[in-house]
């Protein structure tokens, strides 16, 4: 039968498929038939899917006569649709009404392919029909208005006209032709072509295999294992696979096939060379990189944006001429997470650079996205659409699309796509009406959300399908998944709105259980007639839940049972590695005269992990700090330490504090919590309503504080934060700030600092968690009779205390002093673990031998190649390596 479908393509006849994805796969068959005949000029193949075919017919008749009413374009009907339903009384009640112009619009259609009459709808009364009536009268009032019609009424005219003089098409018989368009086609163009067996009986297999996996991703795994082994043996080797669930899948697919079929994908390298596979089905339009940069600019020039929207169009590709500039635009955002709001319009984020980081080099792509946001600005108010796009596309070409000359094939596809999509819009003035930019963005938002593209590749020889549909063309091996007892026959699926005794009275395919089997019974044997080696598979849902083979399948099989392992990213570019030689290397270069500590900050991570010490300081391997909304934990504790700085400053003394009259202490917290946040904010304000909570909430904090205070053995303060001092130890400089140094009435001292988070004892064993007090103390030692965290949080105050006095603070008791006579005794232990820690870090130990708890607190497992404990806490999965 190929033969029929070459001639008739030869003979400029047009041949018609149901849908465009058999439409495509027909045009490469007569494509591939003329090239491996040798032939190199042939005429271009007229294969059409239906619908495209009667939109073809409408416009030559529009061509013919003027008076002819318009089909709307894709994005028009959509965009009626909606508004049909915000016009009807519940379309109030939606909250995504396009999810109810998208069911209304499919399920016209359905009446219009199975011929089921309005009258038959409103017999029914249901709230549904009902809303569907409603819906469908305000759609084609519409459509009156604007002297246009909807893609169901193309059907409607062809089954109340003929062909004509026309020449009648040649159809091809597939189980996937509604009732209306087969009785047309049957009428006016003969019966249809019929598929193209696989082969002879004698050369067809004994029986199909059946196969079993043990989880979907094993499925998966082992259908594209199948693939590979296939076109191995056989480069010409062509399959055509079924995954009925590939839409949600669709990731998990590409992969899977990735693994098996196309490794160099997981290259750091540029590979041009094409996968042996492609999906079928495409995703939205707003997905592909050109795309999604341009509405993500287009979003951004319109109100607020979060930092972290800015931030990913700031380190955009598509704004980044070079490495260099892709660096320079790396080191800008990391300095606004330090001083950006969590919101603010797209001006306020291209001015605020300026500001926080005036020493930087420039950053090309926030001149290219200034450029562009000044474009945008040409046109205000309410226009109509064919204004508003020149105005976008000069945006884009001097924004997002300025480096567009680098752009791939697939990039440059889909924007050219996207071009297509405003063209439509352009020509729809009369539908769209006039619009904000705003609105208008929005609808542009929406129509590329709806639109699904695909990359224009051909048919490879792996066929990806996730229609339930016979194929017609006869391939060496077919595969379809997801054949169990629970989906196969599929369950019954009514469509939305329509009643569904009235799907069944009209036989509409997915509307129940016995129209289901009958589809399904049909397609297994048309499946079985169009491969030399069908393959049907199932797999059990990895919770523990089995699944069975469905009895729908032809009785003699050979049932196997999947083999193949899921292989991760990683695995396949593993595998072509070349073997490494092991090399342990614990030591690093000894710090240099010119290199800088980080103070405590240092030392404590140099104990908590040596590599870590080396890593942060001397690699400045640190997290990226993210803007949120109000005020961080880092902004917290520099709050609380500002304003009790101030507070102390002027009560001086626990006498001060005591002796202060309530309604002056209140002022005196209050006063000391606004200046703080005053401060904090000239630096970065996360506004108004964000510092009120946080003065009010520091406010609360501090009385609760100095309640504790209060409690305390009388106490004079000696020593506030004064800057910072220098601590030397293992000839290298250790810059640290000392929060408060208290004196007692009998002469000791206390060094207090303050923690807004969790504390604990943590300065304590040969590998302190962080050795902060002792080196303080070290610096202060004189008179020196304890040491103490003032945790300060809304869920305790308390002092966290190390010293050999219970008389300090109130409910503290002495401590034991790890076992040492005297709390001199203790500082002199604590020295010597200060100076050794320092001399590791001097000398350029970096082993990776963390504490028990250190990788809690840590993110350097890609550097230091040691498993996170969240990892080890996890259970292995089957198949992973170690």
């Amino acid at each position: 039968m190929i033969s029929r479908l070459i001639e008739a393509a030869d003979a400029g006849r047009t041949v018609l498929t149901p849908n465009t994805e058999l439409a495509a796969a027909l045009f490469d068959a007569v494509e591939r038939a003329h090239c491996e005949a040798g032939r190199e000029v042939w005429p271009t193949p007229r294969i059409r899917d239906f619908g495209g075919w009667l939109r073809e017919r409408h416009i030559r008749r529009q061509l013919a006569d003027s008076t002819t009413e318009r089909c709307l374009t894709e994005v028009e009907e959509r965009e009626l649709w909606r508004r049909a339903v915000l016009e009807s009384d519940i379309g109030a009640q939606f909250l995504e009404p396009s999810g109810a112009a998208r069911a209304a619009r499919r399920a016209r259609r359905a009446m219009a392919e199975y011929g089921i009459p309005k009258r038959a709808l409103a017999a029914h009364g249901t709230e549904e029909s009902l809303a569907l009536l409603d819906w469908s009268a305000r759609f084609a009032d519409q459509c009156r208005a604007f002297h246009c019609i909807g893609a169901d009424r193309l059907l409607e005219q062809a089954a109340e006209t003929s062909l004509g003089g026309e020449v009648p098409p040649l159809w091809i018989e597939s189980p996937l032709w509604r009732p209306v368009a087969k009785a047309w086609l049957e009428r006016h163009a003969g019966p249809p072509l019929p598929p193209v067996p696989a082969g002879d009986a004698a050369a067809l297999p004994t029986m199909p295999r059946y196969l079993k996996a043990d989880s979907p991703a094993a499925e998966l795994a082992a259908m594209a294992d199948w693939a590979y082994g296939e076109l191995k043996a056989d480069p010409k080797f062509r399959a055509w696979v079924c995954i009925p669930d590939l839409p949600g899948r669709r990731a998990e697919v590409v992969d899977a096939f990735d693994a098996a079929l196309a490794p160099q994908r997981f290259s750091l390298e540029e590979s041009p060379a094409a996968a042996p596979y492609a999906v079928a089905g495409g995703s939205p339009l707003a997905e592909y990189a050109p795309v999604r940069a341009a509405l993500d600019f287009l979003s951004a020039a319109s109100g607020a944006m979060s930092f972290g929207r800015f931030s990913s169009l700031l380190r955009a590709s598509q704004l980044q001429a070079s490495p260099s500039e892709a660096a320079a635009a790396s080191r800008l955002d990391a300095a606004l997470r330090r001083h950006a709001p969590s919101e603010a319009p797209l001006r306020e984020w291209l001015a605020l650079p300026g500001r926080v980081a005036p020493d930087l080099p420039a950053v090309a792509a926030l001149d290219r996205l200034r450029t562009a946001a000044s474009s945008l600005d040409a046109l205000s108010g309410d226009h109509p659409m064919s204004r508003w796009l020149p105005v976008w596309i000069d945006a884009l070409q001097v924004g997002p699309w300025a480096l567009r000359e680098r752009w791939s094939s697939a990039e440059f596809q889909s924007a050219e796509r996207f071009r297509e999509l405003l063209a439509a819009l352009a020509v729809g003035d009369r539908i769209f009406g006039r619009h904000s930019r705003q609105s208008a963005e929005s609808i542009l938002r929406r129509a590329a959300r709806d639109t699904p593209y695909q990359e224009q590749t051909g048919i490879p020889p792996i066929w990806v399908s996730g229609q339930l549909a016979d194929p017609w063309l006869a391939y060496q091996g077919l595969w379809v998944s997801g054949c169990d007892e629970q989906r196969w026959p599929p369950p019954a699926d009514p469509i939305p709105l329509l009643p569904a005794g009235l799907q069944r009275e009209y036989r509409v395919v997915a509307a129940s259980v016995d129209t289901q089997r009958e589809f399904a019974a049909d397609l297994s044997k048309r499946w079985c007639s169009r491969a030399f080696r069908p393959v049907f598979s199932c797999a059990d849902l990895g919770d523990g839940r089995r699944v069975r083979l469905s009895p729908l399948l032809p009785v003699e099989a050979v049932s196997e049972r999947a083999c193949a392992v899921p292989q991760p990213h990683w695995s396949a570019a593993l595998g072509g590695a070349p073997t490494l030689e092991d090399l342990v290397d614990e030591e690093a270069p000894p710090v240099g005269a010119q290199e800088r500590t980080r103070g405590v900050a240092t030392l404590r991570a140099q104990s908590r992990c040596a590599f870590r010490g080396f890593a942060e300081t001397r690699l400045d391997a640190q997290p990226l700090e993210r803007p949120l909304p109000g005020f961080n934990d880092r902004e917290r504790g520099e709050l609380l330490h500002d304003a009790l700085q101030r507070i102390w400053f002027d009560l001086k003394s626990s006498a001060g504090l005591t002796e202060r009259a309530a309604p002056d202490l209140t002022r005196l917290i209050d006063e000391s919590a606004r200046r703080a946040i005053d401060a904090l904010c000239e630096r970065r304000d996360p506004g108004r309503r964000w510092r009120e909570r946080e003065h009010e909430r520091l406010n609360g904090l501090l009385r609760r504080w100095l309640e504790l205070e209060a409690a305390r053995a009388p106490f004079t303060v000696e020593r506030l934060e004064e800057g910072s001092e220098i601590a030397h130890h293992a000839g290298l400089d250790f810059a640290v700030r000392v929060d408060r140094i208290d004196r007692l009435d009998d002469g000791g001292r206390i060094l207090i600092d303050y923690k807004s988070g969790a504390a604990t004892a943590d300065w304590r064993g040969d590998r302190p968690d962080n050795p902060q007090l002792p080196l303080y103390a070290l610096l202060h030692r004189e008179s020196l009779v304890a040491v103490a965290y003032g945790r300060i949080n809304a869920a305790e105050c308390a002092f966290v205390v190390e010293s050999g006095r219970g008389d300090i603070f109130p409910g503290r008791q002495a401590t034991r002093l790890e076992g040492l006579p005297s709390f001199a005794d203790l500082i002199e232990l604590w020295s010597r673990r200060i100076e050794c820690l320092a001399g590791d870090f001097a000398r350029g130990h970096a082993a990776v031998a963390p504490t028990p708890q250190a990788c809690r607190s840590c993110r350097l497992q890609g550097l230091c190649r040691v498993p996170s404990v969240f990892e080890l806490e996890r259970p292995r999965i089957a198949g992973a390596a170690s």
